[in-house]
């Protein structure tokens, strides 16, 4: 099911049939680095994940992470999209793109129409992102997208420091 696009991008509920691009996409350096390592060693490893993450998120609050594709050749190269955890306020913007996709304006791309569908079909007044500290190009975007930094937090089960950024949508 398409939920929103772009130019450039359809982004859409993910399928069980994303599991190749999972497995691959989570086990990038810059993936375990940014984001952290969700174990994703084996294609159903990446189908329970889908199971219980995105797919599970879709059904009880209506929005997930989405797969991005490319309008013009129909791959599969990412997420991105909206989750809601422990620790976080409010629903949280969230992406992330195969190396050899990034450095195209994807990212930017597909963060901006999470945010209208955000705004506009689900009339969320406020929207959050995490990063590390050290991920200056997800900082930069955010900060591109009018998010605000409001601090350093720490999420449940971590002992980590992470960046928190807010934008308001109402």
């Amino acid at each position: 099911m398409i939920i929103t696009e772009s130019s450039r991008l359809v982004l859409r509920v993910v399928k069980l049939d994303d599991a190749p691009l999972m497995l691959t996409l989570m086990n990038e350096p810059a993936y375990l680095e940014n984001i952290g390592d969700k174990q994703i060693r084996t294609l159903d490893d990446a189908g329970h994940y889908l199971k219980s993450g995105p797919l599970a998120m879709q059904q009880e609050l209506g929005f997930s992470l989405y797969c991005i594709e490319r309008k013009d050749t129909g791959q599969a190269i990412g997420l991105s999209g909206l989750i809601k955890r422990p620790g976080v306020e409010h629903p949280e913007v969230g992406y992330a793109i195969l190396t050899e996709h990034c450095r195209q304006g994807f990212g930017l791309e597909s963060v901006e129409a999470v945010i209208k569908h955000a705004r506009e079909q689900l009339n969320l007044p406020v929207l959050q992102a995490i990063t590390s500290v050290d991920n200056s190009a997800s900082v930069n975007l955010l900060k591109r997208l009018a998010f605000n930094f409001q601090g350093l937090i720490t999420l449940p089960g971590s002992d980590e420091e992470i960046n928190l950024f807010e934008r308001k949508l109402a």
